[in-house]
């Protein structure tokens, strides 16, 4: 999902049971009604249940790009195609896998690794 914000959003929020885990902040000026410039911030963000964890935090951003039936497709082709263009589209998987990784990491607030 994607959200804006007027000032720098932080990166997890609790709300109606659900922590919302913020990533991909930009920076953007924008113009207002008024026709004056201002800062904002746009971003994307996944919305988990429960606890909070590494792991919720992993697969949420990942199911935010794939669902699961499309990476285990992805994943199955790179091992059956070793070799084929496929490789492009996989390497962009596991850049995406590091970097959910990197959002988990900088949380702040999970019990568990």
């Amino acid at each position: 999902m994607k959200g804006n914000s007027d000032t720098y959003p932080e990166i997890a929020i609790q709300s109606n049971n659900k922590t919302q885990v913020r990533f991909n902040i930009v920076e953007t000026t924008i113009e207002d009604i008024n026709h004056d410039s201002r800062i904002c911030y746009n971003f994307e963000y996944v919305e988990i249940e429960g606890e909070l964890s590494r792991n919720k935090i992993i697969s949420a951003v990942i199911g935010n790009s794939y669902s699961i039936e499309a990476e285990l497709a992805l994943i199955n082709n790179e091992l059956s195609n070793l070799g084929t263009n496929e490789q492009i589209e996989y390497a962009e998987y596991q850049t995406l896998r590091e970097y959910a990784k990197t959002i988990a990491d900088n949380a702040g607030f999970i019990k568990e690794k």
